[in-house]
């Protein structure tokens, strides 16, 4: 069996780094975040506790980009639905929220962690912050889309992606915390709620839903 120096030399460049935040990921979907130490990380991996500092120098520094590889997964999520054809507008719109909700209830630890205040200040790890803003613009085209297609309001869409957003968000945390009053039985009954948020959005959003000043 070969030992931790063996192991370690066996990685090439780059490799043991993205293999930890793997490992970091698996641990806080196993034990939640407060879980996750870098020795525990560093035993997973069959390498020194030095090996680990020489790529993040912190649990918050991984913490940081495990958060940010949550948020890419995010995007590329919201990207698959940006690359369909877009027939209805109105099933694109709700694809795009049952792919943010999806991502969100698949890995919930993940999650918590990419929004739960857990990093209080992310501007100050670049990977996360431009993860994150990524993201966001992949929300934000969506709804510049329904817009451009007569759905959607002549609102500013930074506002509009903020609520829609807040939304999705308050649904998807509820729900991971075991708060939703409406616990679903099964997946459909998931996608039944789902659709009722869906509704209710459109209803503040959608072009034929009024033309007063929003409040």
């Amino acid at each position: 069996m070969p030992d931790t120096a063996q192991k370690q030399d066996s990685y090439h460049h780059g490799d043991l780094k993205q293999a930890l935040l793997e490992s970091g990921v698996a641990i806080i979907q196993a034990e939640g975040i407060q879980g996750l130490t870098l020795n525990k990380v560093a035993r997973r991996q069959g390498v020194s506790a030095a090996a680990v500092y020489r790529h993040y120098d912190s649990k918050e520094a991984l913490m940081a980009s495990i958060a940010a590889q949550g948020f890419r997964a995010l995007r590329d999520a919201l990207d698959q639905n940006l690359e369909e054809p877009i027939v209805d507008t109105r099933i694109f719109f709700r694809r795009c929220v049952e792919a943010y909700i999806d991502l969100a209830l698949s890995r919930p630890r993940h999650y918590e962690l990419m929004f739960g205040g857990i990093i209080p200040d992310q501007k100050r790890f670049e990977e996360l912050h431009e993860a994150g803003q990524s993201a966001f613009q992949r929300l934000l085209q969506s709804i510049r889309i329904c817009q451009r297609r007569g759905l959607f309001r002549k609102r500013k869409p930074i506002i509009m992606a903020f609520h829609v957003w807040s939304t999705m968000h308050g649904f998807a945390m509820l729900h991971i915390s075991g708060q939703n009053p409406l616990q679903p039985r099964d997946s459909a009954d998931l996608r039944s709620q789902i659709g009722v948020m869906v509704q209710l959005l459109r209803r503040g959003l959608d072009v034929d839903s009024g033309r007063g000043p929003i409040q």
